[in-house]
């Protein structure tokens, strides 16, 4: 699809065109290195470049028109609109950063606006929560698209995901394709990441939803006054076009107290401290290994979900999605019924049952709220001991190591600490820090730690270790199949590992 520079600017207010508006545009980027013919490059101040200094190389490979911020006075200068073959216009902004997206919106016809729209942010639960929604509005409206941490679905295709949240042309051009092939719904993870930097600028949400807030990404956000502080920027796009609804945690200590002004929210709770005041709630729970059994009260109504996903946390999980379909308008028994029919989600809490009886559980806990929370759900499960293989990424927030640590001296009977994605760190330098944290826990559950870098073998050293009714969890990693190790990307995947050696000990028997 392509667009004049003047079709495309003239739905966002305060941009100013100098030269020739009738020039084609088919794309948008911020990045020079996508930038040619009919791709329409916009400088954006980012937290570490500055894609003013780009603006010579994307006019180099060809694009015709720019994006640039009125303050960028030297950028202006250089750009040359009169040199054949140069560039023939360029657009004046106050604010470039949600241009990207704002402007790509615009290409891809609005595309949100032809969708029903549910985002969900928070620290833990996002892409549960995502995949549950997903599945419940196929089965009630008909084909749902995906954007979330896993993969991408757009209703024909499938892509595995390299951002949670892509940025705002690759958003909406996936919003569009969605669009294009039928698609009634999408269902979106929506990062804290996506969210400060307006990758999603624009869009207009039917529901959000905020799963909870513990701490995460401080590598990228100051404190964890500014990490809340972007997450609660989605209450933002419920006020695009369209009024939307809130679904918030009512149990969450940071959540409850937001200022959510006029808009309808609907809280829920797992019978926690937000009970009270909350218009879903939780009131009985059975929790066992093969599923979890609901009983919800939703104000004069009550609802029973019985799922195939087990762990307390993931009654919270539940909940939430069970939210967001009545805040969608959804008919709230038709809700409880298809949630009962959504099959496992990758990486979450994923089961293998070994040759010996015990039970080895993947998932993708990398924060220390999130680790406890698996170590918690599978100690309510388990016959036998609890043990733990984990370790935290490297060139991230290096604050919570220890506190991963503490988790699993404190939840564990058994621990391995070894490499995750260490990028440029030393693993074992990262590994030392976790184990730092065992030593501040007095009187510790786990009885012995262990440090092994080399993560398949750490895997393989848990899992020889098991007796029957133990569980093994191994966290960190979830659904990715790679690991990220100096500037290399290496072929590891946790449940490819776990499923091997049940087919060795298989074999050997």
């Amino acid at each position: 699809m392509a667009l004049s520079l003047r079709q495309i600017c003239k739905g966002i207010p305060g941009l100013e065109t100098i030269g020739d508006s009738d020039v084609s545009i088919h794309g948008v980027t911020s990045d020079s290195g996508q930038a040619g013919p009919g791709i329409l490059f916009v400088a954006v101040v980012g937290t570490e470049q500055d894609g003013h200094q780009f603006l010579d190389a994307a006019v180099e490979a060809g694009s015709e028109a720019v994006v640039v911020s009125r303050s960028s006075q030297d950028s202006r200068r250089m750009l040359n609109v009169d040199g054949p073959g140069a560039l023939r216009a360029w657009v004046l902004a106050e604010n470039t950063r949600p241009l990207p997206a704002l402007l790509a919106r615009e290409l891809a016809g609005r595309p949100d606006e032809k969708l029903l729209t549910a985002g969900i942010t928070g620290t833990n639960g996002k892409t549960t929560v995502a995949f549950l929604l997903q599945q419940m509005l196929a089965g009630l409206r008909g084909p749902c698209g995906l954007l979330g941490t896993i993969r991408y679905e757009d209703g024909i295709s499938t892509q595995p995901a390299p951002l949670t949240t892509p940025g705002g042309p690759v958003f909406y051009q996936w919003l569009g394709k969605m669009s294009t092939n039928g698609c009634r719904s999408v269902a979106m993870e929506i990062s804290s990441h996506a969210l400060d930097q307006d990758r999603t600028a624009g869009l207009g949400l039917d529901v959000a939803v905020l799963t909870n807030m513990g701490r995460d990404h401080l590598d990228y956000h100051r404190d964890t006054a500014s990490y809340l502080a972007a997450k609660l920027r989605i209450l933002e796009l419920l006020h695009n076009g369209r009024p939307g609804v809130l679904v918030v945690n009512g149990d969450d200590r940071l959540l409850s107290d937001i200022e959510t002004g006029d808009l309808d929210v609907i809280r829920f709770s797992v019978g926690g401290s937000g009970a009270a005041a909350a218009d879903l709630v939780v009131k009985e729970a059975k929790l066992e290994l093969a599923g979890t059994k609901l009983k919800v009260a939703w104000r004069n109504e009550c609802l029973f979900v019985d799922s195939p996903l087990v762990g307390r946390f993931n009654v919270e999980n539940l909940t939430a999605a069970l939210a967001a379909g009545i805040g969608l308008g959804l008919d709230p028994e038709d809700c409880a019924r298809n949630l009962g029919a959504v099959a496992q989600v990758p990486g979450r809490l994923e089961r293998f049952l070994l040759p010996d009886g015990a039970l080895a559980v993947v998932d993708y806990a990398h924060t220390h709220d999130a680790l406890a929370a698996v170590l918690g759900t599978c100690d309510e499960l388990a016959s036998g001991r609890l043990l733990c293989v984990f370790g935290c990424g490297g060139d991230r927030d290096q604050g919570k190591r220890t506190l991963m640590g503490a988790v699993a001296a404190r939840c564990s009977d058994l621990a391995w600490v070894t490499s995750d994605n260490p990028r440029s760190e030393d693993p074992a330098a990262i590994c030392a820090q976790v184990v730092e944290g065992f030593s501040g826990v007095e009187n510790p559950r786990a009885a012995e730690v262990q440090v092994i870098v080399d993560r398949r073998r750490a895997i393989e050293s848990a899992l020889a270790a098991a007796q029957r009714g133990d569980i093994v969890v191994i966290a960190g990693k979830g659904h990715e199949d790679y690991q990220l190790v100096g500037n290399q990307v290496l072929s590891l995947d946790d449940r490819v590992i776990v499923g091997q050696w049940i087919e060795r000990l298989g074999d050997d028997g």
